[in-house]
């Protein structure tokens, strides 16, 4: 039997399948062992299509760092490198295979800065009272009566600095 006018024996070869052919890993993302805050599937990428996309999951979802996760026993494994080049993981994943993730979010510069500020702040107006005087202003107020004490200050310069170098539970 011979083709139809408009048919060629290559079509069936050339049409793209229904099937999906892109190799693809499903992803449980947790959030500080929180979760999981999103399921998801990416795709596989790089030179043989097994290295996961680090850099596109933590831009998408606003994280720093991601790291291998045990949900059974909330625990966080060793973090994902990515290659510096393409954003790549230097590990390979196979193709279907679920795997956890946790993901330690980026911090806002706002926070920080805001504490600094306040931090040199307050101790400047306290120093400017002490130096000057407290005006009259607030000396006829009922909450500063009388001369500023040195004290205050110190204290608030000391609890500055431990809120600074205080240690961040991972």
């Amino acid at each position: 039997m011979a083709p139809a006018e408009g048919e060629s024996l290559a079509a069936p070869l050339l049409e793209r399948s229904a099937r999906r052919l892109d190799p693809f890993v499903e992803v449980r993302l947790y959030r500080r062992g929180a979760g999981p805050v999103a399921i998801f599937r990416s795709d596989l990428a790089g030179p043989r299509r097994d290295r996961l996309d680090v850099r596109c999951i933590q831009a998408r979802h606003g994280l720093r760092a991601l790291y291998a996760f045990k949900p059974e026993g909330s625990r966080r494994g060793l973090r994902i490198r990515c290659d510096p080049a393409a954003g790549y993981s230097a590990l390979p994943f196979r193709d279907g295979a679920a795997i956890a993730l946790d993901g330690e979010p980026k911090e806002s510069w706002t926070k920080p800065v805001s504490v600094i500020v306040a931090g040199l702040l307050v101790p400047a107006v306290m120093a400017a009272v002490a130096v000057n005087g407290v005006p009259e202003l607030l000396r006829s107020s009922r909450l500063i009566n009388g001369i500023f004490p040195p004290w205050i200050l110190v204290s608030a310069v000391i609890i500055f600095a431990r809120a600074r170098t205080r240690p961040r539970a991972p």
